[in-house]
């Protein structure tokens, strides 16, 4: 098989018109049409070659493919079908196309994918977020707590029906807490609303504590309210909506890029996956937020029952609800942790 092209010297502009002979046999020729005799003595039986001792080029488009000599001669072909056809009877096809043929290396490379992305969700995702986070000024999360605030009062919050008096104790009971636990470097600042019969707390982004009339209705006692308070200053400890609203940001760019179309269904994939990532990274986060709150809640009062006891009795409010689809994790699945780490301090001890 002939090959028209060009030949460049080594160190040199000089181009010279050649023939590339590709034999059966995988041996390579490069004839030179006319050469200066300076030239000549450089080249002469040196630009013969198998294909095991010669550079090739990969195929790129419609890139001349070359061949380069080990004495630094190297012919460009003007037609790479040719070459490929050549390469294809001597075996010497690209590594991907090997590649493509070998189950085992195809095996290999998704199973390192998905333990890539698996690590990437798992580690990755949350540290970047945190890193994140942490730089973010307080004045933004100010900002974002008083948007918050005013979105939730104007939508879904009403006026809490609590006295003056028992807003008065409650307030007073986060501030001994902030005194034992040092978490807020300001005094701490506690709410109170009404949210259509729904027992609950939240934190804003800057540590703002929301407690609803009907939890304080639904606790036993003050021992109950101190475990969920603790719980909400776990969370700002841990600086865990400002990650999560980083967290989400992030994969909603990341999942989108992975759909990678505009299509109704592609949306609908990103969004999804978004929802159910952001519900897992909330799961952990309140386990996190019962870690903290238990280990204070042993180090001052030398049990956790408190925290379990009011958990129980919000737990029972959405136990039918699908484990998966829920941000808060399974209730069992709470205490057993909570259990876990009294067990721990009690070795320790």
């Amino acid at each position: 098989m002939i090959i028209q092209g060009k030949a460049v010297a080594p160190a040199s502009a000089i181009i010279i018109a050649a023939e590339l002979i590709l034999n059966p046999d995988g041996g390579i020729e490069c004839v030179l049409s006319s050469v200066e005799d300076n030239i000549l003595t450089t080249a002469d039986s040196e630009l013969k070659a198998d294909i095991g001792n010669i550079t090739i080029s990969r195929a790129l488009g419609a890139i001349p493919r070359s061949f380069t000599f080990v004495n630094g001669w190297t012919f460009t072909a003007d037609d790479n079908a040719k070459i490929n056809i050549w390469l294809r009877q001597q075996n010497k096809q690209s590594w991907l196309h090997k590649l493509e043929k070998n189950s085992i290396a195809i095996t290999a490379s998704i199973l390192l994918s998905c333990l890539s992305a698996w690590y990437v969700i798992n580690s990755g995702i949350p540290a970047i977020s945190g890193m994140i986070a942490q730089s973010i000024p307080p004045v933004v999360e100010k900002h974002l707590a008083d948007y918050s605030l005013e979105y939730l009062d104007e939508h879904y919050f009403t006026v809490s029906k609590l006295s003056a008096k028992r807003k008065s104790e409650l307030t007073s009971l986060l501030n001994s807490i902030n005194s034992a636990a040092i978490v807020y470097s300001g005094e701490p600042k506690l709410l109170f609303r009404s949210l259509a019969d729904t027992a609950n707390a939240f934190t804003l982004t800057d540590g703002t504590i929301i407690l609803t009339d009907k939890l304080v209705a639904l606790v036993q006692d003050d021992r109950e309210l101190r475990a969920v308070l603790l719980h909400e200053i776990g969370h700002q400890h841990h600086n865990h909506l400002l990650k999560q609203l980083v967290e989400a940001s992030i994969l909603s760019v990341l999942v989108n890029y992975i759909v990678g179309d505009a299509t109704g269904i592609g949306d609908t994939l990103a969004s999804a996956s978004t929802l159910l990532l952001s519900l897992e990274y909330s799961q952990q986060a309140e386990l996190e937020a019962d870690k903290f709150a238990a280990e204070i809640l042993l180090s001052q009062y030398g049990s956790t029952k408190a925290l379990e006891q009011i958990l129980i009795r919000l737990g029972s409010d959405n136990s039918t609800s699908p484990t998966w689809l829920r941000s808060h994790p399974d209730t069992s699945k709470r205490i057993s942790a909570i259990n876990r780490i009294a067990y721990i301090k009690s070795n320790d001890i």
